[in-house]
């Protein structure tokens, strides 16, 4: 893999975990995600409509996709806002970033692009990182461990990611390459997740929701910023890099930032086994980049 998409990838995975520390810090705040991706979406309409009937529109192939991303995407920050509020964040967050990576590759396999055998390699220790993550200690292995409100909440947030990956990967490659490309595809995926989000978590979480203060619209600007930029780096990535499965497995290095910051921020427990757990998911993501 070249130096050029991997540094944006790292880049991502810094601003990723950054803006899920921010997301679990306010676990409390139900509508935080839907302000903040109402925020990118209107900010940004203007440019891309303006693009799009001005004579560079999108192929027509690509609206159904972004409906449908915003569908998956919905389904992404329903499990993450109740991911948050069931558990604790060095648990929530490694497993439902490594889960996907494995059911990406079948994926990529149907497409004709199948991992290298290095590539497997590093998808199978980001998986086993994935496993240790739940458990307070390996004598300690239980049924409940990994059969409970949180890991239930953690299968939709994974299950999420692959629709919405599987899918943008495909758009992206119907599009011109290059960052534009990228930013206004952003746009519009966010702007269509928020009507899915807010029938998700006003349905099916029966959450109370709020329009917000002026205080918390400020902290969804500021997780705006960091939600938009790290996607944007990987919606770009993904017209560089044939296999999605890479892409993801490599965005997994996000999740030794925020272990060791759950750890240090947050005083969560068993903090060496969890240590470990986001090692093993780092030499699975080296041995991806090396593939």
């Amino acid at each position: 893999m070249s130096l050029f998409p991997l540094a944006l990838i790292l880049v991502s995975t810094v601003l990723h975990a950054s803006w899920n520390l921010l997301a679990h810090a306010r676990r409390s705040d139900t509508t935080l995600f839907i302000r903040a991706n109402l925020i990118v979406g209107l900010t940004g309409l203007g440019p891309v409509l303006w693009l799009q009937f001005s004579g560079d529109p999108f192929p027509p192939a690509v609206w159904p996709l972004l409906l449908a991303t915003g569908l998956f995407q919905s389904v992404y920050f329903l499990g993450l806002t109740m991911g948050y509020r069931t558990g604790e964040f060095s648990i929530v967050y490694p497993v439902a970033r490594a889960l996907p990576v494995l059911a990406l590759a079948m994926l990529d396999i149907l497409r004709g692009r199948p991992p290298s055998l290095l590539g497997w390699a590093g998808m199978g220790l980001v998986t086993a990182g994935c496993l240790l993550a739940p458990l307070s200690s390996l004598r300690g292995v239980s049924r409940e461990s990994y059969f409970n409100a949180t890991i239930f909440w953690v299968l939709v947030t994974a299950a999420g990611t692959v629709g919405y990956s599987s899918i943008d990967k495909m758009a992206l490659e119907m599009l011109p390459s290059g960052l534009l490309s990228a930013l206004r595809y952003g746009v519009l995926q966010w702007l269509l997740t928020v009507p899915f989000l807010w029938l998700f978590l006003r349905f099916i979480a029966r959450l109370p929701m709020s329009v917000g203060t002026g205080r918390d619209w400020r902290r969804a600007a500021l997780a705006t910023l960091f939600i938009s930029s790290a996607y944007t780096l990987i919606l770009w990535v993904y017209q560089m890099i044939p296999q999605a499965s890479y892409v993801v497995a490599l965005r997994q290095f996000s999740i030794v930032i925020g272990v060791v910051a759950a750890v240090v921020i947050f005083r969560e427990p068993a903090a060496k086994l969890r240590l470990t757990a986001a090692i093993v998911i780092t030499a699975g993501v080296v041995l991806v980049g090396l593939a």
